[in-house]
């Protein structure tokens, strides 16, 4: 029998054998690289108001306040927050009545701020604006039955 290959030569041989796999299987685990990463932001479209005057209801008399509806469409890929709606600067209150019953008669709107209305993606929502329109003791008698247009800049926020 051959003494060259006994078993405790076998072992010692096995030892460095092993320890040449071990070094490549964790040097085949360890990698690692650097570069540049690309991302390119949207752009975004502008909220748009449609008709609301078939949802609103008769709230509104001398002395008190009343609800004002919008119909916002959000046509962008992601939902917004409405934060903010106020009456368009330079722009007046009219009626359906004419200039009989107008802004001039006492017909006024409150900005309203600190809102959270929700407007999901491509999409189209009508909103109550609970309490922000105003009518004095001054308003005509010809403003019964008006309905009342209010120009209106809408301030939004990306929700995602």
């Amino acid at each position: 029998m051959s003494k060259l290959l006994t078993p405790k030569r076998a072992a010692l041989l096995a030892v460095p054998v092993v320890l040449v796999a071990v070094g490549i299987a964790i040097a085949a685990w360890n990698v690692t690289g650097n570069g540049t990463g690309y991302a390119k932001a949207g752009t975004s479209s502008s909220l748009t108001l449609g008709d609301a005057s078939a949802s609103t209801v008769a709230d509104l008399y001398p002395g008190a306040t009343g609800n004002v509806k919008i119909a916002v469409t959000n046509p962008n890929s992601f939902p917004v927050l409405i934060t903010t709606v106020s009456q368009t600067a330079s722009t007046s209150i009219t009626s359906d009545k004419g200039a009989s019953c107008n802004s001039s008669t006492g017909v006024t709107f409150t900005t309203q701020s600190g809102l959270s209305l929700a407007l999901a993606a491509s999409t189209t929502s009508t909103f109550t604006l609970t309490g922000a329109v105003a009518m004095s003791n001054a308003s005509a008698n010809a403003c019964q039955g008006a309905v009342f247009s209010i120009p209106v800049d809408v301030t939004a926020v990306s929700n995602a």
